[in-house]
């Protein structure tokens, strides 16, 4: 018996060792079924977290691409637009911008209200070389000194065409000390004398430049007064037919215009 379990013993020592045997090769192959199973469902995860994010990235692209193409579109549409706007700038600046002397012409008057000129002294003017067949020769340009209320010396005046004499009286400019000088302010009022040969006289107050027209032995003086040199005042006058009526007795534009236009009211002595 004693020898039955000795040889029993090993038998069951080499089944159960078999036995363990084969659970750890059963185990490390459930494990490493179970380790790349896990690898392949992650794989497969990943994969398809990629496949997802590269789809998202193409509509995203393809979604920008039609933007672009959209903003190409508009650029050249208002490209095409800015090319006819252009084009129509151009053709309005040859049509209405002078060129020649009409462009030198506007140069000068700009310059001249630049300096202060009236607009009604150059609208005179203008209008005077528009009727050089009306006038008598060019405009006459004369200058006098308005006297002052401190004023000592002879009275200045200017004539014309030996029908009228124009004198004149101002505000007495002032020194940086503030003291009166002798010679007038031109940007305070003036007042101007217009006296003719008979002995009527008519007095216009303003700040010059200003205009003045008057009938004299049926000729019609206009007269424009401006700021010369420091103590002057600069006359310029132009003798010109009256206005002609038509058969049904209207008169023409000129008086029209003359007529239409505000014009100081004259005191006549």
């Amino acid at each position: 018996m004693a020898s039955y379990g000795t040889f029993g013993e090993p038998r069951h020592r080499r089944r159960r060792q078999a036995f363990w045997r084969v659970f750890r090769f059963l185990f490390a192959v459930a494990a490493v079924l179970g380790v790349g199973s896990y690898g392949y469902q992650v794989g497969v995860s990943a994969n398809q977290a990629r496949t997802e994010q590269f789809e998202a990235d193409l509509v995203r692209f393809q979604q920008a691409n039609l933007d672009l193409r959209d903003q190409i579109a508009l650029t050249r549409r208002q490209s095409g637009e800015a090319e006819a706007a252009l084009e129509r700038m151009r053709q309005r600046y040859a049509a209405e911008i002078p060129s020649g002397a009409a462009a030198a012409l506007l140069a000068q008057v700009r310059a001249q209200l630049s300096a202060g000129v009236e607009p009604e002294r150059l609208a005179f003017l203008i209008e005077a070389a528009a009727l050089d067949e009306a006038c008598e020769g060019e405009p006459v340009t004369k200058r006098f000194m308005p006297r002052t209320p401190i004023s000592t010396g002879p009275v200045s005046y200017v004539r014309f065409g030996d029908r009228i004499t124009i004198t004149g009286e101002g505000e007495s400019a002032r020194s940086e000390a503030g003291l009166a000088e002798a010679w007038f302010d031109p940007a305070r009022p003036i007042r101007l004398e217009f006296r003719t040969m008979d002995g009527a006289t008519t007095t216009i107050e303003g700040v010059v430049p200003f205009t003045h027209q008057i009938v004299v032995d049926g000729k019609e003086y206009r007269f424009s007064a401006v700021s010369a040199e420091p103590r002057f005042v600069e006359v310029t006058a132009q003798a010109c037919a009256l206005p002609r009526f038509d058969d049904e007795g209207r008169g023409t534009r000129a008086e029209a215009d003359e007529a239409a236009a505000p014009t100081l009211a004259p005191r006549v002595n």
